[in-house]
């Protein structure tokens, strides 16, 4: 019985080991340009959901920074990618957890991005699988691009909703605490 025990949680520390550990292959890049802006990894997390490896953000912005308020209020170019991890993102789970990530980055407060928040749903109508990622690429005289693959879906106008989304990773209350810290850099 103890024997058996010892052995559990010597494959609970390798398995947690392997859960924390960053998914080689699934580095995205250095730098992202797009229409003339460039913009540098600030810094790559991993999101973790029951304890699964689902995707890996990144936050590109053009000169690095920590300070979290300060890049959500920013307007200036910035992206975050997404890429994804796990079978277990599909387009419906992206649908959901972006909305429920800007419900929670706006303390509920959707109303006045309503439209935007259909927008972006609306981004998400083909097949997600392991290996795609998703570019959300702010550019101030534009609003939001959105990319899957590196080819444009839909662009959102809008400084508001750019806030609300970087806020889904960067705000007081983001999706995964962790994730945020490694955004910024930590």
């Amino acid at each position: 019985m103890r024997l058996n025990l010892k052995k559990f949680y010597a494959s609970f520390l390798i398995l947690s080991f392997f859960l924390i550990s960053p998914i080689y292959g699934e580095v995205s890049p250095n730098q992202i340009t797009y229409q003339n802006s460039t913009m540098t990894k600030n810094g790559q997390g991993t999101r973790i959901i029951f304890f699964m490896k689902v995707y890996e953000g990144s936050l590109y912005l053009e000169s690095k920074s920590s300070n979290a308020k300060e890049i959500i209020n920013m307007n200036a170019p910035m992206a975050i990618r997404i890429d994804v991890t796990s079978a277990m993102v599909t387009a419906d789970a992206m649908k959901k957890a972006l909305k429920e990530g800007l419900e929670k980055s706006t303390g509920n407060n959707t109303e006045a991005i309503i439209k935007e928040i259909i927008q972006l749903s609306s981004s998400f109508n083909s097949e997600v699988g392991n290996g795609d990622y998703y570019e959300f690429i702010f550019l101030p005289e534009l609003g939001i691009n959105v990319l899957k693959n590196s080819k444009l879906i839909d662009i959102i106008p809008g400084i508001e909703f750019k806030k609300a989304f970087f806020g889904i990773f960067l705000s007081d209350n983001p999706i995964q605490k962790n994730l945020k810290k490694a955004m910024l850099g930590g």
